[in-house]
């Protein structure tokens, strides 16, 4: 019995950014799904899922938006103490 390998190819992220961009052209001109796999090189199920992982927000952004919400919170503090410093009498805390 034979058994065939299946040639599969990974595309960096840079890659599969710029062929995403070109499938956005594409779409624009109003090609179909499967043709703008087809130019890309992949299949249309791999097409969607680059679709879907682009949309979604990674876990470095997941990251960056805890640690905005930390430097907010020490930035409300910050405020919040200088009031007080501001509404006390002749500067005196």
């Amino acid at each position: 019995m034979l058994r065939y390998k299946r040639h599969v190819q990974s595309f960096t992220e840079a890659e599969i950014a710029e062929k995403l961009k070109v499938a956005e052209a594409m779409r624009g001109e109003g090609k179909r799904v499967y043709e703008i796999a087809r130019v890309l090189g992949v299949t249309d199920t791999t097409y969607y899922n680059w679709l879907k992982r682009a949309e979604k927000p990674t876990r470095s952004g997941d990251a960056e938006l805890r640690r905005l919400r930390r430097e907010n919170a020490q930035l409300k503090r910050a405020v919040k103490s200088l009031a007080g410093l501001a509404g006390s009498p002749s500067g005196v805390a």
